[in-house]
């Protein structure tokens, strides 16, 4: 059973030469034409990104990594993120180390609850939800990393980090904005 972080690190050296040979052969090829109605109206239509993880084609939905949603209702949310972030389907023990992984990050720090709890009592509750966020900014790995001096290729490792620990507290946060915006009693630990 190897880690999410194990996958990718195989994976991500592999990748990362594909796309700079794919980009040395193809780097002056035409992409897309756009006009300015497409522009206005948001750019649809316009090829502009480079996107395999998932397609949203009109008559079927959403499709990740090859496999439809409807194939993933009985996965649980940390198998389609492994098979998302991977391209991989992941076996239980890769599930269930993620899933402990994540439940270990969850704590939200007691500085965040400060700052939402100055907040307005009429505050909306997604505002809430992106200050949180926002206020954790100073827990980032990645900030750490590159401010002192990480190579552009480990810049993927601090970036998982960063993605994993907020995605971990995502939860926390919510429930206990919830909690704090109605009024339902005190936070209940992860």
């Amino acid at each position: 059973m190897a880690t999410l972080k194990e996958t990718l690190a195989k994976k991500i050296p592999v990748l990362r030469d594909e796309i700079k040979g794919f980009v040395k052969e193809n780097g002056d090829k035409v992409i897309s034409d756009v006009t300015v109605k497409q522009a206005y109206g948001g750019m649809r239509g316009v090829k502009a990104l480079v996107c395999d993880t998932s397609v949203v084609p009109p008559d079927k939905g959403l499709i990740i990594r090859g496999t439809p949603i409807g194939e993933m209702k009985d996965q649980l949310p940390e198998a389609v993120f492994y098979l998302l972030v991977t391209g991989e389907k992941p076996d239980d023990a890769s599930v269930k180390e993620l899933t402990k992984d994540l439940k270990s990050r969850s704590k939200v720090p007691e500085y965040v609850w400060k700052v939402l709890e100055a907040m307005p009592d009429d505050s909306h509750p997604m505002v809430m939800f992106s200050l949180g966020i926002l206020a954790m900014e100073k827990e980032s790995v990645y900030k750490k990393r590159y401010n002192e001096g990480m190579k552009k290729t480990e810049y993927w490792e601090p970036t998982l980090e960063d993605c994993l620990n907020l995605i971990a507290k995502l939860p926390t946060l919510a429930a206990g904005i919830y909690r704090l915006r109605f009024n339902k009693g005190p936070r209940i630990d992860p």
